[in-house]
């Protein structure tokens, strides 16, 4: 099962939320691309497994940046 799959707990998914709303590009990356995907996974993993608040994620989502911008989306 992909991370990104996974169902939270109400606690959890407030974590998750918040992520969602504060990182620096609204969500694991700008568009859904393999990287909002992995990265929205990670997220999730991160707090379940080690209890990660809201704002970790966002520390981990903006640190782990890696979007090119409109030419890299390829249609997106």
């Amino acid at each position: 099962m992909g991370y990104y799959d996974m169902e939270l707990t109400p606690k959890e998914q407030g974590a998750y939320d918040y992520a969602m709303q504060n990182s620096n590009e609204n969500g694991p990356c700008c568009c859904k691309c393999w990287r909002w995907y992995v990265y929205g996974g990670l997220g999730k993993y991160l707090i379940r497994k080690y209890g990660f608040t809201g704002e970790q994620v966002v520390d981990v989502w903006n640190l782990s940046d890696g979007c090119g911008g409109d030419s890299e989306h390829g249609g997106h």
